[in-house]
Order: structure tokens, then sequence, then C-alpha cells
């Protein structure tokens, strides 16, 4: 989730054929004569997984063009201009929250991005799921698009599920808050080098959830009645899920991808504010509800 500035001219920097550019020290960007700075890009890291070189190098516009043959070419059906602009957005590395109904396709764009890394990078999507049914149900999406998918549960997750992560066996990992947070056996898988440098996207569905449960650190533990609660999940909205934020910024050149149906602008604040996010790296896009 670190932000760099943006270069001249809209072009991202060019990378060196055999010796990557190496991150530098950036001051913050400030406004000049009422004109804004211009929107942090990613830079081309020495570690971890970029995109294919030739679509770093492309101008935004050529870049559009691909990601927009590509989803064509992959789902025969022009992908809707609000899904190419997010996919746009995570390429140069910045975390975008969109909001929008049912039937937008908001579970494509994740995809859609993941069609812009080199298959033998191995990268790995990781998507926080407030229910395992929920990560059930995506998982079998994502085997019927042709895309190697793990749920972790307490039932699914075992030394072996974590070691074929690692082996780069899985295109993406689902899990819940609660695995992410408090399952030791992840701790230690997440925080390795390996998986680290896997990791090309973190995407948190159902993120109003994050409100709703008391993630928010100024918010207390409440109770609800949202119908996305099971009774599994009902003691699980506890103080240990303010750590959300935290562990998230283990992964801080990784961008995020937040997706919800219905977050008020009360809610949307808090939760940056939980997950540690600002105007300056996040995005908040609206599409239609449907």
């Amino acid at each position: 989730m670190t932000c760099s500035p943006s270069p001249q001219n809209g072009s991202p920097p060019s990378p060196q054929d055999d010796d990557p550019a190496s991150n530098h020290d950036q001051s913050p960007p400030i406004a000049q004569n009422g004109v804004p700075p211009p929107l942090p890009i990613r830079l081309w890291s020495p570690t971890g997984i970029n995109l294919y070189k030739k679509l770093f190098n492309m101008s935004d516009a050529k870049l559009i063009e691909h990601i927009i043959d590509m989803s064509f070419n992959t789902y025969s059906q022009v992908a809707k201009e609000l899904q190419v602009s997010i996919v746009m957005n995570l390429a140069k590395g910045r975390s975008t929250f969109l909001l929008a109904g049912t039937g937008f396709g908001k579970s494509r764009i994740s995809k859609m991005y993941y069609s812009l890394i080199p298959k033998k990078s191995k990268g790995v999507i990781l998507v926080l799921n407030p229910l395992d049914t929920l990560g059930n149900n995506q998982v079998l999406e994502k085997v019927q698009a042709g895309f190697t998918t793990i749920n972790l549960t307490k039932l699914t997750f075992s030394a072996r599920a974590a070691m074929e992560i690692l082996r780069g066996n899985y295109n993406f990992v689902y899990l819940s808050p609660e695995i992410f947070l408090n399952n030791k056996m992840f701790q230690g898988l997440y925080y390795s080098s390996t998986f680290q440098n896997q990791v090309t996207l973190i995407v948190i569905d159902e993120a109003h959830m994050i409100y709703i449960w008391g993630i928010v650190e100024s918010a207390p533990a409440q109770k609800t009645t949202s119908s996305h609660l099971r009774h599994e999940d009902r003691g699980l909205f506890r103080p240990l899920y303010r750590k959300l934020g935290e562990q998230l910024l283990f992964c801080n050149e990784k961008p995020l991808l937040l997706l919800s149906a219905t977050c008020r602008p009360m809610a949307t604040a808090a939760i940056m504010k939980s997950l540690k996010l600002t105007d300056t790296c996040l995005d908040m896009i609206h599409g239609k509800f449907v």
C-alpha cells in the first residue's frame, strides 16, 4: 500500500532490461497553485511480482487498449469502463474501493488483473471473505474460469496446504479474516519472504463487514442483525480484528481492492482509518447499484 510519486506525462518509469530499478525514498507530493499533485504510481520492483515487462512499459492509452482486448478475447464481451479503470489502477499499484451492486461484475476484476501477471511468476491474489461459504462459491467460480484456487478454512488449512501455496500451486487464496488474523500456521506463511514475494494483490470482499463487525478502531464491539453472519461467525467481531490494518501494512507495496455493494460515507471513512488508508493511496469508485 506504499505510494510513490507518478512520473511526468503519466508514463510509468522504464525499468532496465537486466537490472530492475529499485525504489527510492520520495517526498510526499505537494499541490502547487491549486493544482493537485500527480497520483502515486507503482515502481518496478526488484523482488516480488511485476506486470509483464512489455505492459509495464506501455503508455496508459496502450495499456487500457490491451486490457480491453484481453478481456474481450477471454470473456467474449466488452469490459465495463469502470472495470478497465480499476484494473488500470491496480496495475499502477493504487488501492481501490469499489462500491457496486450485484451484477456489476466485481469478481471479474481480479481475474482481469491476474491476466497482466506472467504465469511463470506464480503470483497469488489473496482474498478475504467474511464467510467460508462465500469462499467456497468463489473457488468454484475461479476453477471454472481456469484458475487454481483454494479456500482456507479450519477444515482445509493444513501444513500440506501451506506448502502447496508456497510452491505457487494456487493463483487465488481465499480465507476468512479469522484465519488471516488468528491462525498461527497462516501467520508463519503470511510473514515468510517467499509468500510476500508471491502476493500481487489483496482483495477484501464484502468490505462493509469491517464496519459491521466493529473492526473499526473507534467502534465498540456490537451485535448485528446482518444476514451475512451465521452462528459460527457471531463471536468473531472482536478487538483482534483491529489488527487487520496493521497486518495488511506488512504487504505495503501491494495494492488493495475493497469490494462492497453498500457502504455509507461514514462507514467508508471509518474503514479507511481502520485499514490505515488515506485519500493519497486509495481511489473511491462508484458503480451502478443493480
